[in-house]
């Protein structure tokens, strides 16, 4: 069954949203690790000293580059997303036009 233009709007809005609350996330995740796990990184170097606290803050960073990374990718994912959605939008589009101007 064919699409009405309204399915083709709205399943468009629909991932374009997807894809806003993907890159909110990713932002979230950004600030999480540049701001708050940075300060508690900081803060445990400051006061615990030795081995176990080097190594301890060295797999902190580790962590930290992961969820930047992580943020990273929800990032490309969303923008794949707002690109296939317009690739699909405006297909679908021209395939309603087409089959409108046929009918009439």
């Amino acid at each position: 069954m064919a699409k009405t233009m309204y399915t083709i709007e709205m399943d468009f809005q629909n991932a374009k949203k997807q894809a806003d609350e993907l890159e909110q996330i990713a932002q979230n995740l950004l600030m999480l690790a540049e701001q708050e796990f940075q300060t508690c990184l900081t803060g445990i170097a400051a006061n615990w000293k030795g081995e176990n606290a080097a190594a301890f803050c060295k797999k902190g960073a580790i962590v930290e580059d992961r969820i930047k990374n992580s943020a990273l990718n929800l990032r490309n994912t969303a923008e794949v997303i707002r690109q296939t959605a317009k690739n699909t939008y405006d297909a679908e589009k021209t395939s309603y036009e087409i089959v409108q101007r046929t009918l009439n």
